[in-house]
């Protein structure tokens, strides 16, 4: 495989804007993520790798699953986070310093035409040394709360997610009230019953059917006008992955974080456990 990165333009910064969770430390240096399409945040699969700053040359890479997530494990040393795709640019971060025994979760976004437009974003960093503790996060849910305390659209957390002994994100859907789920193994199958009248309207005037927008970590991830299988697949994630769920019914709940002019029929926001 050919590793070759554009260096120059492709520096990527880093930025710190959420975390969530308290894990168990081990002796090796962890790093966790997602990689995304920067444009649209559909997840990707793709290769992540550490290069040596001095060298250029890899050190350790691994290819990320169907949902964009990767893990790497590793001794401490500073190293540069790079990431390539084919037919998308190669982004290569800054050099990092990692010691022994930190996690660290981040966002990887990459653009398929030049640079992305958003920094590499950490998500979680937990460090320990000898009997101390560092930890630097905030909650992972974006604007979860707020828009709970608001009162539009259903609203999850992760004890009720668990406590439906639902086995996957389609099994739990079927039982939210407004909401029709055909299949539980397809997200294309699932419309919010609130919006029927659209979904009537656009079949009426052959306009595409009023399909629902879907968001992983606050990141689109449907392709509109299209059944593309990752988003479809998103049905068939484990319960045990997902942290929280807001569901919005129609037009009328969806937020300003979540709109767009082809979101009309309603969004399901899922929020996972990364790390």
């Amino acid at each position: 495989m050919d590793f070759s990165i554009r260096r120059g333009a492709m520096f990527v910064g880093i930025s710190l804007v959420s975390a969530a969770g308290a894990p168990r430390l081990s002796a090796q240096a962890v790093l966790r993520g997602i990689l995304y399409d920067d444009a649209n945040g559909t997840r990707l699969r793709g290769t992540v790798m550490l290069v040596d700053p001095a060298t250029d040359a890899p050190v350790i890479h691994t290819t990320t699953d169907t949902l964009g997530q990767f893990t790497m494990q590793f001794r401490g040393g500073t190293f540069q986070v790079a990431a390539v795709r084919p037919g998308y640019t190669s982004v290569l971060s800054a050099p990092m310093s990692f010691r022994s025994g930190e996690r660290l979760t981040i966002r990887i976004p990459i653009a398929a035409d030049g640079d992305p437009t958003h920094s590499i974003g950490v998500l979680e960093r937990v460090r320990q040394g000898g009997a101390e503790r560092e930890v630097n996060r905030v909650s992972v849910l974006d604007g979860y709360d707020r828009r709970k305390a608001l009162g539009t659209g259903l609203h999850y957390d992760q004890s009720q997610l668990l406590r439906s002994h639902a086995r996957t994100l389609g099994a739990f859907l079927q039982s939210v009230p407004g909401f029709r789920v055909a299949d539980p193994g397809s997200t294309h199958s699932m419309i919010a019953s609130r919006a029927q009248g659209m979904q009537a309207a656009a079949s009426m005037s052959g306009a595409p059917s009023c399909r629902l927008a879907w968001f992983i970590d606050g990141q689109r991830i449907d392709i509109p006008g299209r059944n593309d299988v990752l988003t479809d697949g998103l049905a068939s994630m484990s319960i045990d992955e997902v942290a929280a769920l807001e569901i919005f019914r129609g037009l009328s709940e969806i937020p300003s974080e979540f709109a767009a002019p082809d979101v009309r029929c309603g969004a399901v926001a899922v929020w996972t456990r990364i790390g």
